[in-house]
C-alpha cells in the first residue's frame, strides 16, 4: 500500500515538471526572438512524456531514467521532475534488492 502512495506522489512531482516545460516552451515559441528554442522545449516535453507513457506501461526503470535525463537539460527547473524520476529509480531498485534476499 505504501508503494502505490509512493508512485503517485512521484508522479505528482513528474506531472508538475511537465506543465512547467510545457509552459516555458509555449512562452519561448510566443517571443519572436527566442521562438526556436520553444521547438528544443518541446522536444524535452515529448520525452518527459514517453518517459511517463514507459512508466505506465510498466517498464518503470527505462521510463523513468528516459524522464530523469530529459529533466536534467532543463537544470534549474527540470530537477523538480528529475528528483521526481530518481526517487522512482530508488525505490524500484529498493523492491527488487528486497526481493533478491526473499528467494
Amino acid at each position: 500500500m505504501f508503494y502505490v502512495k509512493y508512485i503517485d506522489m512521484v508522479n505528482i512531482q513528474m506531472g508538475i515538471a511537465v506543465v512547467i516545460h510545457t509552459l516555458i516552451g509555449l512562452i519561448l515559441l510566443a517571443d519572436p526572438d527566442y521562438g526556436f528554442m520553444g521547438y528544443f522545449v518541446g522536444i524535452i516535453v515529448l520525452l518527459n512524456i514517453i518517459g511517463i507513457a514507459l512508466i505506465k506501461s510498466g517498464k518503470i526503470i527505462l521510463g523513468a531514467k528516459v524522464f530523469l535525463i530529459s529533466s536534467a537539460i532543463m537544470v534549474p527547473i527540470g530537477m523538480i521532475g528529475a528528483i521526481g524520476a530518481r526517487k522512482i529509480i530508488d525505490e524500484e531498485n529498493k523492491k527488487e534488492f528486497y526481493n533478491s534476499q526473499n528467494n
